[in-house]
């Protein structure tokens, strides 16, 4: 560990006595590392501020004391914070504290999603919006810093943590935040806290691993997944687990729903309805998909109900490693997508219309869409019947697709795939369209031209089920309990 500075205070700790260091001018609390206690700093003198349960096992590699450069600066990790989400235990994530002894500032550091983001407190232009006032996907103006677009608004409590901070955590308070998000990376969070004092406000954006100079020598790479053999907790089934940020798992062999526990294993939450059809794309499957090697690990139906009538499709979950994160193929009526992530502050959503990289995008629909069918495993806890209000702009090269609930919103880019594309993953090529982007959200709701297409979408949809029901007896199938497997601040998710 570096050497004490001449700006490090220690001190007892009220709760067990040992000496505890403050590492930095601006710090406010420190975690000891003997007892877990919280130690503030008060106007009347040092405090015990309740107690830190033992870290989780999230892999990042900027450990405690790690020391480094960034873009010129040297810096110290001096801290950090596991959290989750209130109402959403067994799903935490972390933020890193890194300190600039030549400024004497704090940065934090967290990654998600295959990206690295970095934020810091900023003082406030004016007022900030009261939390009750957000919604996602509004516009959030915020003076000099520029303009924002509310991308979450949520609760979440903090788990566990060490080292100097500059704030005082306070263990299982739930507390509550917006982020916000910014053109070209841009991102930001506003803290609200518990309500009991002003919000505080962090900017910052996106950044470049290749920016950060670990005097280890080693490069900052993102946290390695390693497959995680779990046992489903109701027929035995053996679930290897891709993702490091897996939230929920259904089985595919028996539809037990279970959550991921802290520790790592699966509490079983009760059954879900299995899929009536069998998904063409196998859970497990492995494929390289225009450059990045990806795992197909989850399969959900989803439909909406347009004029009394229910249109479903259907979803693939593609995991690309810690690198890449998440992407989903959909197939509706034999036509495939690619559904890619994009950032909320990217767009320009006027609700009839929406702008990305110059290019226009005209309103095409909104329906809600909702789950009826899953197996396989998730980022979040994905539930039978949960619902969001999907809206879809037609463009170019594409669909620009927004998805939003009280809570957040999400927008993605939709393009087509060629059924070619597909064999990647080992399956056969599927009959379907590969230029139509027409439909969306079942494309029987634009309506077909006449009859003799309708009864030749209804030949060529048979002409499907017939190859899938082949392709599957000639496979593996789901017999047995182990068979290939499937090998989910602010910023967390």
């Amino acid at each position: 560990m570096p050497a004490v500075s001449s700006l490090d205070r220690q001190v007892a700790c009220p709760s067990c006595s040992a000496t505890v260091t403050f590492k930095f001018a601006g710090a406010q609390a420190v975690v000891c590392e003997y007892c877990k206690a919280v130690v503030a700093r008060t106007d009347r003198g040092f405090e015990m501020q309740g107690r830190m349960a033992a870290l989780l096992d999230i892999p990042t590699p900027l450990v405690y004391g790690a020391t480094g450069n960034w873009n010129g600066q040297p810096f110290e990790v001096t801290g950090r914070v596991q959290m989750d989400r209130a109402g959403a235990p067994g799903a935490p994530w972390q933020e890193i504290l890194v300190w600039f002894p030549h400024q004497d500032t704090t940065s934090w550091i967290a990654y998600a999603q295959g990206k690295w983001y970095a934020t810091s407190e900023a003082a406030p232009p004016g007022p900030l919006p009261p939390f009750e006032s957000l919604r996602p996907g509004a516009p959030i103006h915020l003076g000099h810093y520029g303009s924002y677009v509310v991308a979450e608004v949520a609760q979440r409590r903090v788990v566990s943590g060490e080292g100097s901070l500059p704030g005082v955590p306070k263990p299982g308070v739930i507390t509550r935040y917006a982020d916000i998000s910014g053109a070209q990376g841009a991102f930001g969070t506003i803290d609200y806290g518990d309500g009991s004092a002003p919000p505080t406000l962090f900017i910052g954006r996106q950044f470049n691993a290749d920016d950060i100079k670990l005097d280890s020598g080693f490069p900052l790479e993102a946290p390695t997944d390693g497959v995680t053999e779990v046992s489903c907790p109701n027929c035995g089934a053996s679930l290897p687990l891709v993702s490091e940020q897996t939230e929920r798992v259904v089985c595919q062999y028996c539809g037990t729903a279970s959550d991921k526990t802290a520790q790592g294993n699966l509490a079983a939450l009760g059954p879900a309805p299995q899929p009536p059809i069998q998904p063409y794309l196998p859970i497990g499957a492995k494929g390289n998909f225009r450059g990045t090697d990806f795992t197909v690990c989850g399969f959900v139906i989803r439909s909406c109900m347009v004029d009394g009538v229910v249109y479903s499709w259907r979803e693939f979950l593609l995991y690309g490693g810690s690198a890449v994160g998440y992407r989903w193929f959909m197939e509706e009526d034999g036509t495939w997508t690619f559904i890619e992530p994009l950032e909320a502050g990217d767009i320009m959503d006027s609700g009839n219309s929406a702008t990305f990289r110059g290019g226009m995008y005209s309103f095409k629909q909104q329906v809600q869409a909702k789950v009826d069918y899953v197996i396989g495993e998730f980022y979040w806890k994905v539930e039978v019947g949960e619902a969001v209000e999907a809206t879809e702009f037609q463009g170019p090269g594409g669909k620009i697709s927004r998805e939003r609930t009280p809570q957040e919103v999400n927008y993605s880019f939709v393009s087509p795939v060629n059924p070619s594309e597909l064999t990647a993953f080992g399956v056969p090529a599927p009959l379907g369209s590969f230029s139509n982007m027409g439909g969306g959200f079942g494309s029987s709701m634009s309506g077909g031209d006449d009859d003799e297409s309708n009864v030749l979408g209804i030949v060529i949809a048979i002409v499907v089920i017939i190859c899938i029901v082949i392709f599957i007896g000639l496979g593996d199938g789901c017999s047995g309990g182990g068979g290939g497997g499937y090998g989910g601040p602010s910023f967390g998710k």
